[in-house]
């Protein structure tokens, strides 16, 4: 069997419901593997196997529904568009025309009223054939059947009338729906088209898509960088804003990674590439956001049941508006008004918003579900290292003891930790850099496991470790010596001792340092009525070290991965709503059992992007408090957007039902909604 991925553009797939009958049909052809339709991108893509099925027989099941497979680009919107607003012009013209009574100089009213119908009809029932022949009972259906009656009652202007605001409600519907996609097609653009490689000693300009892994690309200042890599030469300062969210650029030099999108504010930069095309970062964040509407939320399933249903009842209170008033005006009323696309739209108008403005700050979330989850969060579940703190040992503290200085403490301590792998010397050999010493050759070293290291140095003896280790030489350890100690162990640091010749001459104390920010996220969280929670591996005292200066409300420590697992099951099983925040890789597993799995530092890591649910493209905690508040306010826009179009649907018919609204205002009406809920949800792309 031979696998193929087709990837199409399809005109008119307005709203889920399209997007799911797209993929009910196609799921029927022989050969199919899989197949996702998504509305917010207008894109198909299929898993076929080619012995079975064509891209030709894919394409013709699309156009059959009605649709339109298109060569060109999304961006390529504006100018149909604009083509439409043209059209509506030309019928608004006429209309004014005719209402003014201008053209019966020249025509007998019921010619120019017919022009019109039959202008504004034409996009309305062609839309129409293709509904009914794929079975499905839309509202431009409705729109339709109020037209043809008012054209059977002799009401020519008000079936004119109704053409022209479906349309306008068209439009209506589709500029909200661009607007909302903005955030998507500005990532798009970031995207370079072309990169200079260098081959056989030259530069050359190709495209992306020839560019290979291995090869190197040069990127000059003020240009964007077209690849995912590894930097081989140079230094500069890179703007990684389309990927992170990062407002500020961020220094790079030889051996950091690079990512695809970012601009390069200073300095020529050579890199070698890593990934290209659609394995970028930043296409995997496009992928993702365009791919995010298909995951429904609870709340939007509910609303499309409810709009799938809707019209029916309508066509059920016209019939019985017939029956009690026998008046026909009012019931063509009723069904004009009604508007069942807000109500379907409510939800992922909001969603498609939401998810595309939450990556343009470095934010990746899935899909809608997973945004009305963090909006009932209620219990926020943290890991320490990576999350809470920089996930490295540093030097925090160093005391010299009778005389010694500072700057002599650290020398003698990289003298013996110099060729030592262990995370606690690299933090010693950080600080080395720091003071600026040279750390001159021992002569002789010996690792003591767990306890530290013996070096010597000029025939004398330099002891690196822990008070056992120095007792165990022999070394006398002061009073004073012990009491700093057993502060800075008390505030959960790993304290070395050092010896020179078995006296104790200084303490190192390194940490696992907090982030800076930590603090105020943890306090916002609060504020929000959430309840942190901090898992770790470490030793009691120094997790409760770390909560104290964070103010995490409940600590558990000494925990293993899979003691991670059941204390998040625990929480789920006592009716808590669980966010659970690691790095993605490590915390995979109790990540997969909140209700919202977050991944920090996702940059550039497959593995963490996969692993979660919702994953923020830095390591900056005040992205969690950011991604509960865009969870919090797109569930509030989803639920006044399902009101207002409630409200107005019952009162609108209503109205129409008693006389009130006549078939023009009702046709006025209709596009109100639409009006109501670009207004609204526009508020979520800022």
């Amino acid at each position: 069997m031979k696998t193929r991925q087709l990837s199409l553009r399809v005109e008119g797939i307005d709203c889920s419901a399209c997007a799911e009958k797209i993929e009910e049909s196609l799921a029927k052809l022989q050969g199919i593997g899989s197949v996702k339709a998504t509305f917010s991108a207008e894109k198909v893509t299929v898993v076929y196997d080619t012995d079975k099925l064509s891209t030709g027989e894919i394409k013709g099941r699309i156009r059959e529904l009605g649709y339109e497979v298109s060569k060109e680009e999304r961006l390529e919107k504006g100018k149909r568009r604009r083509s439409s607003l043209l059209y509506l012009s030309i019928i608004g013209i006429g209309l004014l025309i005719c209402g003014s009574n201008v053209a019966h100089r020249f025509l007998p009213f019921d010619l120019d009223a017919i022009a019109l119908v039959i202008l504004g009809g034409i996009p309305v029932f062609r839309t129409v054939f293709h509904d009914l022949r794929r079975k499905s009972v839309t509202a431009e259906v409705a729109m339709a059947t109020g037209m043809v009656a008012s054209v059977m009652i002799g009401q020519l202007l008000s079936a004119a009338v109704i053409g022209f605001f479906m349309l306008l409600a068209e439009f209506i519907d589709e500029s909200t729906k661009d607007k909302s996609r903005a955030a998507i097609q500005e990532l798009m653009k970031v995207s370079p088209k072309t990169a200079v490689v260098k081959r056989n000693g030259k530069e050359v300009e190709v495209s992306v898509d020839e560019v290979v892994h291995g090869d190197v690309v040069i990127v000059k200042s003020g240009e964007r960088i077209p690849v995912d890599g590894v930097i081989i030469a140079g230094y500069g300062s890179v703007n990684q804003a389309p990927i992170t969210g990062e407002s500020i650029p961020v220094e790079k030099a030889i051996g950091d990674n690079v990512f695809a999108g970012s601009i390069s504010q200073l300095g020529m930069l050579e890199i070698e590439v890593s990934k290209v095309g659609k394995d970028t970062a930043l296409s995997r964040i496009i992928q993702l956001v365009e791919e995010a509407e298909a995951t429904k939320a609870p709340i939007q399933k509910v609303a499309d049941r409810f709009a799938s249903r809707f019209l029916p009842l309508v066509f059920l209170a016209a019939t019985f508006t017939f029956l009690l008033t026998g008046n026909i005006t009012n019931s063509i009323a009723v069904i004009v008004v009604a508007c069942p696309c807000a109500i379907a739209l409510a939800t992922p108008l909001a969603v498609v918003a939401s998810v595309g403005n939450a990556a343009r700050k470095g934010i990746v979330v899935k899909g809608g579900v997973y945004l009305e989850e963090l909006a009932k969060i209620d219990t926020m579940v943290i890991d320490k290292t990576g999350t809470l703190t920089l996930g490295e040992p540093k030097v925090v503290n160093v005391r010299g003891f009778d005389e010694h200085d500072e700057k002599e403490i650290v020398k003698l301590a990289a003298i013996a930790e110099q060729h030592s792998e262990h995370p606690l010397a690299s933090a010693i050999m950080n600080e080395v850099k720091e003071y600026g010493v040279e750390v001159p050759e021992h002569s002789q070293c010996s690792v003591i496991p767990g306890k530290g290291v013996i070096a010597v140095h000029h025939n004398q003896t330099i002891v690196v470790g822990s008070r056992e280790l120095l007792r165990e030489k022999g070394t006398v350890i002061s009073k004073k010596v012990e009491r700093h100690t057993t502060a800075e162990e008390k505030e959960g640091k790993t304290v070395l001792l050092i010896s020179h010749d078995n006296e104790v001459c200084g303490v190192i104390s390194v940490a696992d340092v907090v982030k800076e920010e930590a603090k105020q996220a943890i306090r916002e969280l609060r504020q929000k009525g959430i309840r942190t929670i901090m898992l770790t591996g470490d030793n009691p005292r120094t997790a409760y070290a770390i909560a104290r200066q964070v103010e995490i409300d409940e600590v558990f420590a000494e925990m293993l991965p899979e003691e991670k697992v059941e204390k998040v099951k625990e929480l789920v099983k006592k009716g808590r709503r669980v966010a659970m925040v690691g790095d993605g890789i490590n915390d995979a597993p109790a990540l997969a059992e909140a209700h919202v799995g977050i991944a920090m530092g996702s940059a550039g890591s497959d593995v963490a992007i996969e692993a979660s649910d919702i994953a923020l493209m830095t390591d900056e905690l005040t992205k969690i408090v950011e991604t509960i508040k865009i969870g919090k306010r797109t569930f509030s826009v989803i639920k006044q957007n399902l009101v207002s179009s409630v409200i107005f649907n019952i009162t609108g018919m209503t109205l129409a039902s008693i006389g009130i609204l006549n078939p023009l205002m009702a046709a006025f009406a209709h596009s109100l909604p639409d009006l109501i809920l670009f207004l609204n949800s526009s508020r979520l792309i800022r």
